[in-house]
């Protein structure tokens, strides 16, 4: 495309049309979610509907602004105020202010979140367009990892988690911090929040902490009941190749596929170490099937597969425990979707903490709101995802994502949409 191309290109497209677009054809029903959500707010003093609430708060997400501020400052337009009311089909006079907003997340139900989560994965998943995406054409994959939000000196709140530095030391000190489990669908570069579970104590006397592990306990249960009849790939970091985290899979009868390291099992790891040794194969990618390892009286059995990697003279070995069979056919596929993993760190985390979000800026002091926030960023991360990487005029364009954000504020705070005489929206995603 040449440069004039892009130019007037640029002058027929409008980026914000494009989002609620995706909006209404992709989650017809999202709006009206979003304004049945429970207000425990005394009716006689409400300004501003749910849904104006709400929706302020996504598109402010969606613009990449960073923090509740900003969004208000902003959003102080009357294009603004004008194109949010032609979204919601409402009149509208002002936006609320970013306090009130606050004070509504305080109170909002997590619960009712987490079906708008539900909601969101299932209308994509029904759509079809990415079943190209699936494992034998069958299994979604979803990856399991955790991260911090948020941290403080001094204890925030009762369900904080609590990490001692220089334990026993004169310099011993305390880091007070919430963290969150996600488990996140992976099609091809995008990936999707399918549930999100606190890592949280019940209260600051806890004898022992709540950990990850426990935390997916309580997500599998939930996933299972949610998503009953999904065939899934779990697949995670070496902290998940374990006996109990596999029975779960095997119990929910769910595929895995695990990074594995050799003192994380080590049974398993000397037995690897013994038929290496015995074959003395070079080759990029080995595998075997039904491997015994344990203790006589409880023998275990696993399909393992390593993979090295070349790059500037150094090798990284990859290696996974998987309860696929392992073939000559499909060893490459089961690399590639062992190595999707990163994916919820590069694509997932990276992107919320120093990309278009900030899940780590502390957007509320109070944990409620803080968790409401959070979910608004995945529900905001994932329309990102399917308009950048969805819409061919942005990859056409090279739009990165600073870019995107700035052309999307410009459009809903400096120009009126008429929203009903722009034609529907096409997504199509690359299938790799």
């Amino acid at each position: 495309m040449t440069r004039r191309e892009k130019r007037n290109l640029k002058k027929e497209i409008n980026i914000f049309s494009d989002v609620a677009n995706i909006i209404k054809q992709y989650f017809p029903k999202l709006i009206e979610i979003l304004e049945k959500l429970t207000d425990t707010r005394h009716q006689s003093y409400v300004e501003y509907k749910m849904s104006v609430i709400t929706v302020t708060r996504l598109l402010g997400l969606l613009c990449g602004i960073k923090s509740m501020r900003e969004t208000t400052e902003k959003f102080n337009t009357e294009q603004t105020i004008k194109n949010i009311a032609n979204v919601l089909e409402i009149k509208l006079e002002e936006i609320p202010h970013y306090d009130t907003i606050n004070k509504v997340f305080e109170k909002l139900e997590i619960e009712e979140l987490r079906k708008i989560q539900k909601y969101i994965v299932n209308r994509l998943i029904r759509s079809k367009m990415f079943d190209k995406y699936r494992f034998k054409d069958k299994y979604f994959q979803i990856v399991i990892d955790g991260t911090g939000i948020m941290s403080f000196q001094k204890r925030h709140c009762k369900h904080c988690l609590r990490s001692i530095y220089n334990k026993g030391e004169e310099n011993e000190y305390s880091v007070y911090y919430h963290y969150v489990l996600e488990a996140k669908l992976v099609v091809g570069d995008i990936v999707i929040s399918i549930d999100s579970e606190f890592v949280e104590n019940e209260d600051e006397n806890v004898e022992k902490q709540d950990c990850e592990i426990r935390a997916f306990y309580r997500m599998a249960e939930r996933i299972k009941k949610e998503h009953p009849r999904l065939p899934i790939i779990i697949s995670g970091d070496a902290l998940y190749a374990c006996e109990p985290v596999m029975k779960v899979c095997r119990e929910k009868g769910w595929q895995y596929i695990l990074r594995l390291k050799r003192e994380r099992l080590r049974l398993l790891g000397e037995e690897i170490n013994c038929v290496e040794k015995a074959e003395r194969k070079e080759t990029s990618i080995k595998y075997w099937n039904d491997l015994k390892y344990g203790e006589v009286r409880i023998e275990k059995q696993a399909n393992v597969l390593k993979y090295y990697e070349e790059k500037e003279d150094t090798v990284r070995e990859f290696l996974w425990i998987t309860s696929f069979k392992i073939t000559e056919k499909n060893k490459e596929e089961l690399v590639y979707f062992g190595r999707q993993r990163w994916k919820i760190e590069n694509e997932g985390f990276n992107m919320q903490k120093n990309g278009t979000f900030d899940i780590e800026h502390i957007y509320s002091m109070n944990y409620n709101a803080m968790k409401s926030h959070y979910f608004f960023i995945q529900f905001a991360h994932t329309i990102r995802q399917l308009l950048e990487k969805g819409i061919k005029y942005i990859i056409e364009l090279k739009m990165g994502k600073k870019e995107v954000s700035a052309a999307l504020t410009q459009a809903l705070t400096q120009n009126i949409t008429n929203l009903t005489e722009h034609k529907k929206t096409q997504l199509r995603f690359d299938p790799g």
